[in-house]
């Protein structure tokens, strides 16, 4: 065993692990057995026991997965097998065979050739298509202690880089230095962390505020900026040139807006071509995806070294044109607006949640919408409703709900109340919001009596199609990126594989169809792009 010396002595290993071998086979040394207790007597050794058991482990697996991933109730009857066919080697033998045949049926489902795809989608963005960035980014400047800020340090803390985190005020700074710690400690609890390397980490965290003297001396050193500043363009842009004051010339300013054009961002600059795009998903330790997003006179290198920075944090890194919403969110724009629109329709918020859930998203809509943030929401939405998507942001009429949850400090998770409730500002779910529930039925135009086969294709199709018209327009270049940023940026269904896979598996004109079926019914937001309905006519497939 490799490394086993380093425990045992090395001389004696291999003969004592040859002669228990041997004792073994001839059964003269016998395993030593700890004596059941009566509860695992009665779970394992009685056909009452056995069948409750086997009644939790279905109740856990359709918990976990929704019924969406065949291999889980697979392993299930392969165990429940073994257990009942008994000690005898013909028994075990065919027990093994019984198994070799459930993997190869699984080996042949949609569910696993999606899966692998989206393990080869994976492998594919993880290689830095601009090549080696001219100059390692050894230290980062992140400015904006929140809780995005906060969590960007985090991730690059934990990975090497020396971080350097600045906000406004020192008790700022002091709650981003409180979450990343708090998040240590639960990583070293939960033995995903050593406390070495937990104080390693924090060694490379230094805090900075605008009243330390000494923070420009730490800019002058700094490789990268990544801003989390509030979504205002004339902020970041006085952010932008106070910050090339102090910086080196090569340092690079990454803003993680998550809609306004790095384009803009870029003209308060006077190097823009080391100005990029790094858009981070929340909470940010959790979430895979990061969209690299260059304007048009980003510096190759400058790209290259956005990338290889999310690679070293451990993120999936997709690279996406510098359009309204970018990638995710430009999807998530129309899929919100017919959220509303089927409010409008008489579905309820915890029908909407649990239909998309069921259908296999790890959230529904209207939780979404919470853990962003209503405030958040409000401004994509906003943003994207008055950029270039047109007749693809229809569908919501009436009052403005979220305007109005915002007037009455309802954000969200973030501040204990939004459509749900919270037992505190980034607590646990209680319930739905009795001041939403009270107000709901004045959105309400008509009551349609919507199947839920209909709440998902609804919801879903507005996503699809919005994918599916960002490889159109090249907004992404590749299926593979649509795939990993809708799955790994909010959970788009996995066990399809993403948008492209599973327009794939389930036949662009049959999709073209519904689509067309929803436009008759509800309006030309649901007519679907020109792509899709070539793809349809042609038969055509995303992937080879």
């Amino acid at each position: 065993l490799v490394g086993a010396h380093l425990v045992v002595d090395p001389n004696a290993l291999e003969s004592v692990a040859v002669s228990q071998a041997r004792q073994l086979a001839d059964g003269s040394l016998k395993p030593k057995s700890k004596k059941k207790s009566w509860m695992q007597w009665a779970m394992e050794d009685t056909p009452i026991g056995r069948t409750l058991f086997w009644q939790q482990v279905d109740k856990m697996i359709a918990k976990n997965t929704g019924g969406h991933y065949p291999a889980a109730y697979a392993i299930r009857d392969v165990i429940k097998n073994g257990q009942e066919s008994g000690p005898s080697p013909a028994a075990r033998r065919k027990a093994l065979e019984y198994e070799a045949d459930r993997f190869v049926e699984l080996a042949k489902t949609p569910v696993s050739t999606a899966l692998i795809g989206l393990f080869d989608g994976m492998n594919a963005v993880k290689k830095n298509r601009f090549g080696e960035p001219a100059h390692k980014t050894n230290t980062v400047a992140v400015l904006g202690a929140g809780l995005m800020g906060a969590g960007i340090a985090q991730v690059s803390v934990e990975k090497g880089m020396r971080v350097l985190l600045k906000d406004q005020e020192p008790g700022f700074v002091a709650r981003g230095e409180k979450v990343i710690a708090s998040n240590f400690d639960k990583k070293v609890k939960r033995k995903r962390m050593s406390k070495y390397d937990r104080n390693i980490a924090e060694a490379n965290l230094i805090p900075l505020a605008d009243s330390d003297p000494y923070w420009t001396k730490h800019f002058q050193g700094a490789d990268m900026i990544i801003e989390a500043v509030p979504e205002n363009l004339e902020l970041k842009h006085k952010v932008i040139q106070e910050m090339e004051k102090v910086i080196p010339d090569h340092c690079i300013f990454a803003s993680n807006t998550s809609a306004l054009p790095i384009g803009e961002l870029a003209k308060a600059s006077k190097r823009p071509e080391n100005v990029v795009g790094m858009h981070y998903f929340s909470p940010v330790p959790q979430m895979k995806l990061l969209e690299i997003i260059c304007h048009d006179g980003t510096a190759k290198e400058v790209a290259a070294a956005a990338v290889d920075v999310g690679l070293r944090q451990g993120k999936l890194p997709i690279v996406v044109k510098d359009v309204p919403g970018f990638y995710v969110n430009r999807c998530l724009g129309p899929f919100m607006v017919e959220t509303t629109a089927l409010i409008a329709h008489g579905v309820g918020i915890e029908q909407l949640d649990k239909t998309i859930k069921k259908l296999g998203m790890p959230v529904g809509p209207i939780t979404l919408c919470d853990e962003v943030g209503v405030d958040v929401a409000f401004h994509v939405r906003e943003f994207l409703s008055n950029a270039d998507l047109g007749v693809r942001m229809n569908g919501a009429s009436g009052p403005n709900v979220l305007k109005e949850m915002i007037d009455q400090g309802m954000l969200g998770k973030k501040s204990g109340a939004g459509f749900y409730i919270y037992d505190k500002p980034g607590g646990k779910k209680k319930g739905v919001n009795p001041e939403v529930a009270r107000r709901l039925p004045e959105f309400v135009e008509k009551d349609l009596k919507l199947s839920d086969q209909d709440i998902g294709d609804r919801l879903l199709c507005r996503f699809v199609n919005e994918a599916v018209l960002c490889l159109q327009d090249g907004i992404i270049e590749r299926p593979e990126d649509g795939d990993i940023g809708a799955v790994f940026g909010c959970g788009f269904l996995p066990y399809t594989g993403g948008p492209f896979r599973m327009l794939d598996e389930r036949g662009t004109q049959q999709y073209v169809d519904m689509m067309m079926r929803h436009a008759e019914a509800y309006g030309e937001q649901f007519v679907p792009c020109q792509l899709l309905q070539d793809m349809g006519k042609n038969g055509g497939k995303f992937y080879k």
